[in-house]
């Protein structure tokens, strides 16, 4: 008994060895690993290991002056196309967008259009007041059209070169579907006739698993007007949806909510957020 004793003190020990051996070298990483002293993770670190961040103006010049921004991984995976502020009177989309355009992934590419509409959020109005029109009515646009139209072409345009996997329109309403049907607060919108419902789903069960009231929870809703960038966006053949939150709800949560609904579609493409 004691000679087997001494023989797995003995393999115990040549194990251990090993182990420290691997994870020491000339002994300043164990030193380093047992003292806490490793180099802190941040998003800027992980921009520098696993992201590119670039930007484009837009409509430079103009009033509708705005910029894109493309995070790339050097990973090949989907490519993901988030608008924010296509509205100017719903701000948690626009302010959800702006917090994206700062953050890195592990693969595919980000593009992130925070603010569409600049001169409705400046008003804070549902449209710009220079033309008076809606741009989610205005797609596919019009390049020589007013301001609002030469938008709607302008995102036609980003889309075409870029090829999103999915697009991603952010937006708030003004009272939750479940109580008032017809207005749409707290849904995911999916085209009719697109064919992915079943991400949707997931995407839907994801999110409202973080949500511990059930009368916030997300519902889905099959449409896409005319003119809307999603009808637009499926009918040149890419995925898309509208997220929609409710106005009256504190703006931090609805913010988290547009986040949690983004993060949580990017987890399922496969793309990891830091």
């Amino acid at each position: 008994m004691v000679g087997k004793y001494r023989f797995k003190v003995v393999i115990y020990t040549l194990a251990a060895a090993l182990f420290l051996l691997a994870l020491a070298g000339d002994g300043t990483d164990l030193l380093n690993y047992f003292w806490e002293e490793r180099p802190e993770r941040t998003v800027e670190t992980a921009f520098e290991v696993t992201s590119v961040r670039t930007e484009r103006v837009l409509m430079e010049g103009t009033e509708w002056e705005t910029v894109l921004y493309k995070i790339s991984s050097p990973t090949e995976g989907p490519t993901v196309m988030i608008i924010g502020g296509i509205h100017g009177n719903e701000p948690a989309g626009f302010k959800a967008a702006d917090t994206m355009k700062n953050w890195a992934i592990d693969r595919g590419t980000l593009l992130v259009l925070p603010r569409a509409n600049v001169p409705a959020i400046e008003a804070r109005s549902r449209r710009a007041p220079s033309d008076g029109l809606d741009l989610n009515r205005t797609f596919p646009g019009d390049a020589d059209g007013t301001g609002t139209e030469i938008m709607a072409s302008v995102i036609v345009s980003l889309m075409e070169e870029f090829e999103p996997d999915w697009v991603i329109d952010l937006h708030e309403a003004s009272n939750f579907e479940r109580n008032v049907p017809g207005s749409l607060g707290q849904t995911l919108i999916y085209p009719r006739n697109a064919d992915a419902l079943d991400v949707v789903e997931k995407l839907k069960k994801a999110v409202n698993r973080t949500i511990l009231n059930k009368d916030h929870h997300f519902l889905i809703i099959r449409g896409g007007t005319t003119g809307t960038l999603i009808n637009e966006a499926h009918t040149s053949g890419y995925e898309a949806i509208i997220t929609e939150t409710v106005t009256k709800m504190p703006m931090e949560d609805r913010i988290h909510f547009q986040q949690q609904i983004v993060t949580s579609l990017l987890y399922i493409l496969g793309i990891t957020i830091y």
